[in-house]
């Protein structure tokens, strides 16, 4: 990235702080209406319409900076949280049964998560900005959408059978997918009003607009400020 954006760090640390709060809810099962549903999944919508965001305003290329350095803090929270979990405590201290039946589980959701965000994650991002390109920048919202629904599909089938088999029986996990899933069909049309009238309002604030025409999905590559084939549009 060639030039200083006023908005991408605290819109990067909101990203951040919604994974590691579907992190630590994962496991914590709420009622909506008549069905059980990870508290994770009522939030992880917002967490993809965020990346949509980014991806939007500023490019393929810096959101997949962003997912990369999620996944190391998300690694690097959990490697501290469990080390400091299982180091000894005083024979007085009895919340050590609390914090490993909420914590204990922590390696086994960053590992699926991790999985999980290099195939639903940079797929969402990856769809939002060719698509952007095949509709020249038009629809957002319908862009976001559509790639929010492939994405989170990929998320939830992945994430959700990695974290919970074995922990559930397998009739309940399908059920967690599947209600886990329509839940975000419900959720994603509500928010993605406002992360449009975001990426609008991003876009005229930096007086920016990336469009990547050398565009690839390689979530390993990652290019240092912007090639002869990027176009960054003034919005004004």
């Amino acid at each position: 990235m060639n030039q200083q954006y006023k908005c991408l760090i605290p819109l990067a640390m909101f990203y951040m702080m919604i994974k590691l709060v579907t992190v630590l809810l994962i496991y914590k099962i709420i009622n909506i209406g008549t069905v059980s549903v990870t508290a994770a999944t009522v939030i992880i919508p917002l967490w993809f319409l965020t990346g949509d965001v980014i991806a939007e305003a500023y490019g393929y290329n810096t959101s997949k900076q962003i997912i990369w350095a999620a996944l190391i803090l998300q690694f690097i929270f959990a490697c501290i949280c469990t080390l400091f979990i299982n180091l000894p405590s005083p024979a007085n201290w009895t919340h050590q049964d609390a914090y490993n039946q909420v914590f204990g589980n922590l390696p086994r959701v960053v590992v699926s998560s991790f999985i999980a965000i290099v195939s639903g994650a940079f797929i969402n991002a990856y769809t939002v900005s060719k698509w952007k390109i095949l509709l020249k920048g038009k629809l957002f919202w319908l862009r976001s959408l559509g790639a929010s629904i492939i994405g989170e599909a990929t998320f939830v089938i992945i994430s959700l059978s990695m974290e919970f088999i074995g922990v559930v029986p397998l009739k309940t996990l399908m059920q967690l997918i599947l209600i886990s899933f329509a839940m975000k069909i419900v959720i994603n049309p509500i928010l993605v009003i406002p992360s449009a009238l975001l990426a609008a309002l991003i876009k005229k604030i930096e007086n920016v607009d990336v469009y990547e025409y050398d565009l690839e999905f390689n979530p390993l590559k990652i290019k240092i400020g912007n090639s002869v084939n990027d176009t960054i549009l003034n919005t004004n």
